[in-house]
């Protein structure tokens, strides 16, 4: 199941004004007495309770955490469910009717992770990660009143319930027949109200099902077909409220799902022949344009009436490119298919060792060619030639030249290895005397590889290969990112050759410990550590994976490791420690077995802090 956030935990701290510095608008009467207090920083409280739905059973162990003034303040719900802040700064300031009125929103991380992990009944289990906000709002009282903005407070209430039930039901079509490799998406319409928490594909005979979905939750479903042409909606219902969490109660059956046309679905290109940049023969040369639905005749789509009739002939160019004269268009027929979801063009006059184009932006753009129900064309922006530029060669005479070898160049301060940044890859090839130019094509994260740089006469490139991670650029990303090289040698006849090896670039980098912190008294201690990568939750969780050492008969017991992620440019983690009595520095803490998301373990230089 997909639950919200679950990959990843975002602690939002809210952007604190600080109250000495703002200013007022010149036509703002201010009375002087309420001026004076400007500069004090209100504070308050921010409560909650965890709870079981349908139970009412408060949920302790929970571990939430606050975001604000640049850290991250974590508690433990109680027995009861409870927990609180206290002295929460203010976010935000104005005068309304020349009273000072302040508040904050703040965002609440509820990781349930470790209380999971306790719960021998699968059963009872409840989503690893919520997220609430609260709102704490302050009103000054009197003027000269320095405290009249103290001791407010802000709630918040947490409902949540056990992840014991068992969705299943079936996909069909207007005729009752099922409808096989159809999305469907499950929706929370109680918690989070219109957030996925699960998608799964049909099977042949139409069915899908969904585990582990929270109990006497309200949802809702959307399918669609393989094809895009038909999709359905079930409407919200409420699961049943499984308070003895037997497994008969835990099973529902929904009403299935019916699929009707979706009007609202463009068509758009599913392929085209020849693909672009590929070398093709002479003999019979077409290109061929397939829509994923038939296109409505009228007069803009015509193709029997010569140009100049203000059809989608006079809006499509054919033109030659070649090395020895300049460009020129080139005459070419078209024609439609008899389910109209196919248009051929019929050049004339093609000849060997040249290199063509095929310009249809204008057409595909006009938003005249469209469907049945006149939904206009869109893009397919994983084919090349559509909304943009086809180009192709044909076979010549020419030696094709061999694939090149790339390897990629590390250079001290120019080329070094990258971390989930990204930044600078240089390539390197060999030489070959039969090719005119070289061509590099670049794909991110195993997507479909593109042109980067065409024509290109030598054999050295540099190119910034953007972030490392996806999603891309993200604070907290889910997974670790690659970028790929490829280089093709080009003829001159504009022929290329086969691709050379693929040039695989990662962060390459091993995480280091930048800072760490203690807080606490006693025997109860919280460390806040910084990392310079993004790590993988399941490592970084581990209490294991934290090591005190050198404060002779004092022992240091880890309780709980919470990643909190992305937080003021570094990656942090929380470790809840319980000691044999007050630390006495100096001591050591060495993180061990904890790795970034590319794999990586930690760089031994800087795996340790002393406290």
């Amino acid at each position: 199941m997909i639950q919200q956030n679950s990959l990843f935990k975002i602690c939002i701290a809210c952007i604190v004004a600080f109250m000495a510095g703002c200013t007022q608008d010149s036509s703002t009467s201010v009375d002087p007495v309420q001026t004076s207090h400007l500069t004090y920083q209100p504070k308050g409280t921010i409560t909650g309770l965890i709870r079981n739905r349908i139970t009412s059973v408060p949920v302790g162990a929970a571990v939430i955490s606050l975001g604000y003034d640049g850290t991250v303040q974590s508690t433990t719900s109680d027995g009861a469910g409870a927990f609180s802040f206290a002295s929460v700064p203010v976010g935000q300031y104005q005068i309304v009717n020349g009273t000072s009125v302040l508040s904050g929103t703040y965002t609440l991380t509820v990781s349930l992770t470790d209380y999971n992990a306790s719960q021998s009944n699968p059963n009872k289990k409840y989503r690893d990660y919520y997220y609430t906000s609260v709102t704490i709002k302050f009103t000054s009282l009197a003027p000269g009143d320095s405290l009249a903005v103290s001791n407010m407070v802000g709630s918040a209430l947490l409902e949540i319930s056990y992840l014991n039930t068992t969705v299943t039901g079936q996909v069909v079509d207007q005729n009752m027949q099922p409808v096989a490799n159809a999305s469907v998406l499950l929706y929370d319409a109680t918690v989070f109200p219109n957030v996925v928490i699960g998608q799964t594909t049909t099977g042949l005979t139409g069915g899908y099902q969904f585990s582990n979905v929270d109990n006497g939750l309200t949802i809702n479903a959307k399918s669609r077909s393989s094809d895009g042409s038909l999709e359905g909606t079930l409407p919200n219902f409420t699961l049943p409220a499984n308070v003895t969490t037997d497994s008969l109660r835990s099973q529902v059956t929904a009403e299935r799902i019916m699929l009707t046309p979706a009007d609202n679905v463009n068509p758009y290109v599913i392929s085209i022949t020849p693909e672009n940049n590929s070398d093709v023969s002479t003999n019979s040369l077409q290109v061929v344009y397939k829509f994923s639905e038939p296109i409505k005749q009228k007069a803009y789509t015509r193709i029997d009436l010569p140009p100049g009739h203000s059809t989608i002939i006079d809006d499509i160019t054919f033109t030659y490119v070649g090395l020895k004269k300049s460009a020129a268009a080139i005459t070419f027929s078209a024609q439609w298919d008899a389910t109209f979801t196919q248009l051929t063009l019929t050049p004339v006059g093609i000849v060997g060792s040249a290199k063509y184009s095929v310009n249809a932006q204008v057409a595909f753009n006009s938003g005249k060619i469209t469907d049945n129900a006149n939904n206009a064309v869109v893009n397919n922006a994983l084919i090349t030639g559509d909304f943009d530029l086809l180009q192709f060669t044909t076979n010549g005479a020419s030696t094709v030249p061999a694939a090149p070898t790339v390897t990629r160049r590390f250079l001290s301060g120019v080329f070094n290895n990258l971390d989930f940044v990204g930044g600078t890859v240089g390539l390197e090839w060999n030489f070959d005397a039969n090719a005119r130019s070289y061509n590099i094509y670049k794909s991110i994260d195993d997507g479909s590889f593109e042109l980067l740089q065409a024509n290109y006469y030598g054999t050295q490139f540099s190119d910034n290969s953007g972030s490392l991670v996806i999603p891309l650029g993200a604070n907290n990303p889910l997974k670790a990112g690659t970028v790929r090289y490829i280089v093709r040698a080009e003829s001159k006849d504009l022929v290329e050759s086969g691709s050379s090896n693929i040039i695989t670039v990662s962060d390459g980098v091993k995480p280091q410990l930048l800072t760490g912190s203690a807080a606490g008294a006693g025997t109860s201690w919280t460390y806040t550590l910084r990392f310079s990568e993004p790590l993988t939750i399941s490592t970084a969780e581990s209490n294991s994976n934290y090591l005190f050492s050198g404060t002779s008969g004092i022992t240091f017991t880890v309780n709980s490791a919470n990643y909190l992620g992305f937080s003021a440019g570094q990656y942090v983690v929380q470790l809840g420690v319980t000691t044999s009595a007050t630390p006495i520095s100096p001591y050591l803490l060495t993180i061990v077995n904890v790795i970034d998301l590319s794999g990586f373990g930690m760089d031994p230089a800087f795996n340790s802090r002393t406290f």
